[in-house]
């Protein structure tokens, strides 16, 4: 099994810094119109590592990272429809895709990956802290080259119809350890080089389109695919992406498991155990995630205190609501505040 410790990464202080230039380079090929916001102007110098983008075949596009943040801000651009697979091998990383958020990293509840369908173009964006490090791997797959490969139909192509539908992938020690040699290839003739990283490239996309093949629609906002022994039926598919809905309007946040269960016409032993096929996690861990997300959002934005923000998380002490926030996000609330 690969040994990698995420939380004791930290860069060679040798490696290059970088300006805005090099963060749009080749961004063609995913999409455009990068923005930056959380200052009126970005410095000349952001990151320092490397990144590199690279179109592997029409329509196969390879994203890796080995970078650490220099500032606090936040960064969007629109991506192009396709599928989605982004893999963090160390460090941790907040980025969204459209409305979905993920925060990846090694803590308890997070997830190491995110496998995200996107049928029509949306907003990527990636939440920065000056001193956070990541070493990332990030695959797209264009309608085009899922056709030319003969997996666009059935589960496959079910999931990438539907915006912004979310496979629940814990990638395997193995993709993980072919995630690890994409971020540091050898060194070789190029051409050899781009097969190098494709031939691991496509191990591991295999892996995820067997995941959505197995488990059918996902997270998707639209119908779940007929039942299988042991799997969640159409009916449940519904109720438990309403369920999200539900937690995600807030409505939810006072309500006990119990209640929540209710409310989804459904046992709390059923809900426990399903919902993280829409959720990504447990009902309780995307509750508390969910809460402390909007926490920070006021906090980043002036609209509340951290004495406010705690209630707005559902903490009574403040430094209980301090040491989640720290745990989910790296960083104190008073931090936070501060990126105003």
């Amino acid at each position: 099994m690969l040994d990698i410790h995420p939380e004791s990464f930290a860069l060679c202080p040798e490696m290059p810094v970088l300006g805005l230039p090099e963060l749009t380079r080749n961004l063609h090929l995913l999409g455009g119109d990068y923005q930056v916001a959380g200052m009126q102007a970005a410095p000349s110098e952001v990151l320092r590592g490397r990144m590199e983008t690279l179109e592997l075949r029409p329509g196969l596009v390879l994203y890796r990272t080995e970078l650490q943040d220099l500032c606090t801000l936040r960064t969007s651009n629109l991506l192009l429809p396709g599928l989605k697979l982004c893999m963090l091998v160390q460090g941790s990383s907040e980025l969204s895709y459209g409305r979905r958020s993920f925060v990846l990293g090694p803590q308890g509840g997070r997830s190491a990956a995110a496998l995200v369908a996107l049928a029509e173009p949306d907003r990527f964006t990636r939440h920065w802290q000056s001193g956070r490090a990541e070493r990332k791997v990030s695959l797209t797959l264009m309608p085009e080259w899922l056709e030319a490969n003969g997996v666009a139909h059935g589960a496959v192509q079910a999931f990438c119809r539907q915006h912004l539908a979310v496979a629940p992938w814990q990638p395997s020690a193995r993709a993980m350890a072919l995630a690890d040699q994409i971020g540091r290839p050898p060194e070789m003739d190029p051409a050899l080089r781009r097969l190098w990283l494709e031939s691991r490239c496509l191990d591991i996309v295999v892996e995820a389109l067997d995941v959505i093949a197995r488990q059918g629609t996902g997270s998707a906002e639209g119908a779940a695919p007929p039942a299988r022994h042991g799997a969640l039926d159409a009916r449940s598919h519904r109720r438990l992406r309403a369920l999200r809905d539900f937690l995600d309007s807030g409505e939810a946040d006072a309500m006990p498991l119990a209640a929540i269960a209710r409310h989804a016409g459904m046992s709390a032993a059923h809900l426990q155990r399903h919902f993280p096929k829409v959720g990504g996690t447990s009902v309780v861990d995307y509750l508390r995630q969910r809460r402390l997300l909007r926490a920070r959002q006021a906090l980043e934005r002036g609209e509340a205190d951290v004495a406010g923000a705690a209630a707005l998380a559902g903490y009574a002490s403040a430094a209980n609501f301090a040491t989640a926030f720290r745990r989910v996000f790296g960083i104190t609330p008073r931090q936070a505040r501060q990126r105003l």
